[in-house]
């Protein structure tokens, strides 16, 4: 037991990070330290986006919503069906748009496997060891928890491993302050529009916050709805639609302003007077500089917003080589026009 205004000091004192998209912390109030999240759904694509970049989110420093330190990746999989370890690709590219040193991230990332019931308790309790081991760590995903209930030849025994995964894992979660974020899938209910996540009724019930994630596909539109199942003061049940652009490094939104905000930032802290142009020795490097910007980079803005690079400066290094290689090819072809005319000349002459 404890008063209103203890609790209000202990939640004062919590540590949060966001998870990579504003309208989805609006709705959870970011993902706390020592709170146990449930993220659940059909769509795969969309739990595994949400783990990768809430996994890189952690590494941001305090005053940017991150935790600075550790986390760790448990991942309950059948590996004859599905991936086995996070996608280093995937996180290079969201670990560059928000500002971390993928190195960084890749050094920080305990990653641990279970591939049936037997090694999911194995595999927690070498996890468990872990994190006594190590006072850096403060988050723990893991990725399809309730996999083995939907493949296991004995689904009691599945629920009974599943019950006394979680306990090891809430229990170690608590007693070290950790964030505990779950993904698994939604069970198959047509009678609601909310259905339960696989597991039951024990497992929203474990959940401080749980969040259902759909992906509603209209006629001429799609977009993804996230409704809040479960949460301590706010009242249930919420729908949102996370707000997210085509073409985009990420299927549920991002925090990373528009590609022209960042390239026109971009292009004026490289012209001002104490950035990159104006430190170039070569009055002639300088003017090279404004033909790219006139000639390659404004022209082809709409090409370098679709490009898929995750950062301004690699894209504009993108587009200054595909520029330099025209220029190239344009003077070699100069050169093989007048060897011939030379050798035309030659023959004439003699």
């Amino acid at each position: 037991m404890k008063t209103a205004a203890e609790a209000l000091e202990e939640e004062r004192t919590l540590l949060r990070f966001g998870t990579g998209n504003v309208d989805l912390d609006d709705l959870i109030d970011g993902i706390r330290q020592g709170q146990f999240y449930l993220l659940y759904g059909n769509d795969e694509k969309i739990l595994d986006t949400l783990v990768h970049r809430i996994l890189v989110n952690c590494f941001l420093p305090y005053d940017e919503r991150g935790f600075g330190v550790k986390g760790i990746y448990f991942n309950v999989c059948n590996y004859h069906q599905g991936k086995t370890i996070l996608d280093p690709s995937r996180l290079t590219t969201i670990a560059k748009c928000a500002g971390v040193d993928p190195n960084r991230v890749f050094d920080g990332i305990y990653t641990v496997s279970a591939f049936n019931e037997n090694q999911q308790i194995s595999a927690t309790k070498e996890l468990v060891r872990i994190v006594e081991d190590d006072d850096d760590i403060r988050l723990l995903i893991v990725q399809n928890l309730t996999r083995f209930i939907e493949t296991s030849r004995k689904p009691l025994e599945a629920r009974r491993t599943l019950r006394q995964v979680i306990g090891m894992l809430r229990r170690i979660a608590s007693k070290k302050g950790i964030s505990l974020v779950v993904t698994c899938t939604a069970s198959k209910n047509l009678r609601s529009r909310i259905p339960k996540p696989k597991g039951g009724v024990f497992l929203r019930h474990e959940a401080n916050f749980v969040v259902f994630l759909d992906n509603v596909k209209r006629e001429k539109s799609s977009f993804i709805r996230a409704t809040l199942v479960k949460h301590p003061y706010k009242v249930t049940p919420k729908s949102i639609v996370l707000h997210a652009r085509s073409g985009n490094v990420d299927l549920v939104g991002t925090t990373v302003p528009l590609f022209k905000q960042d390239f026109q930032k971009q292009i004026d802290e490289l012209k001002n007077e104490i950035g990159f142009q104006n430190s170039l020795l070569s009055f002639e490097h300088r003017e090279a500089f404004d033909l790219l910007l006139n000639e390659a980079w404004s022209v082809e803005n709409v090409a370098m917003a679709n490009s898929g690079v995750p950062c301004i400066l690699d894209i504009l290094n993108l587009m200054a080589n595909v520029h330099n290689k025209k220029r190239v090819e344009d003077l070699r072809e100069r050169c093989l026009k007048m060897e011939t005319r030379l050798k035309d000349t030659e023959e004439r002459s003699r």
